[in-house]
């Protein structure tokens, strides 16, 4: 007996959009997502209302801080006010706003000093909206700082009550003590987030240090398999220097 051939025909995106938006309840739950959006946008607008127009009053025309976040621009002007309105009582969307737009170079002690204090006092969280503020804290602290500041922030990455938003400060260790960094960084290798082992991997292969590689081969055998390929990859360099 023949098997009849398999004739089924690949749908197209455009033909599957098309079928979708001949469902009903699907219609109806995109334009409830899209009310529910353009909801959220006006909240925030309103809520971030003092922060826009003493922006504007410095001569900075945006009608949201996320403006500032997109623009390839640098707004030394806008660093006081940014750092001012980072300790006000917004939602964390727009508090997390702020702080990417803080997340500059040049941002200033000022600017790193306030970063860290709300970094310390807000606590993890499964929230995703705290959770994404207080990542958007350690990237941020994680750029702003110098090298004054590096016990300081290895008190920071050591905390592991941050959880893995402790991820960028580690990876950028070493550009503040490269040397100071490699001990750190294999003591965070023993970190109980996948995440923050990771990192110091990571940062462990753009120092090039050697000597790590007896701790990096443990790592070939974890669990996780990210973990495994990243310490394959990292060894696999070293054995080229």
């Amino acid at each position: 007996m023949k098997r009849e051939k398999n004739c089924t025909k690949a749908v197209t995106a455009a033909e599957f959009m098309s079928k979708l938006n001949q469902n009903e309840e699907f219609v109806r739950r995109r334009e409830e997502q899209s009310k529910h959006f353009k909801a959220l946008e006006k909240e925030f607008a309103q809520e971030e209302k003092p922060l826009v127009e003493a922006l504007n009053k410095a001569a900075i025309p945006i009608k949201s801080v996320w403006d500032l976040v997109n623009t390839g621009n640098f707004y030394p002007q806008a660093i006081p006010i940014l750092v001012a309105h980072l300790k006000h009582p917004y939602p964390f969307r727009i508090r997390e706003a702020i702080t990417r737009a803080l997340s500059i170079k040049d941002a200033g002690a000022v600017a790193y000093a306030e970063l860290v204090r709300e970094f310390k006092e807000l606590p993890d969280s499964r929230d995703v909206a705290q959770h994404g503020f207080k990542w958007a804290l350690g990237n941020a602290i994680s750029i702003v700082a110098d090298d004054s500041n590096f016990d300081e922030i290895v008190e920071l990455v050591r905390d592991k009550r941050h959880g893995n938003t402790r991820d960028m400060i580690t990876l950028r260790l070493p550009n503040l003590d490269p040397k100071r960094a490699i001990g750190v960084l294999l003591e965070l290798l023993n970190d109980d987030d996948d995440e923050i082992v990771g990192q110091a991997l990571t940062a462990l292969e753009k120092l090039k240090a050697i000597v790590a590689r007896p701790t990096v081969e443990r790592f070939l055998h974890h669990v996780n398999p990210s973990i495994r390929k990243e310490s394959a990859k990292i060894l696999a360099r070293m054995s080229r220097i």
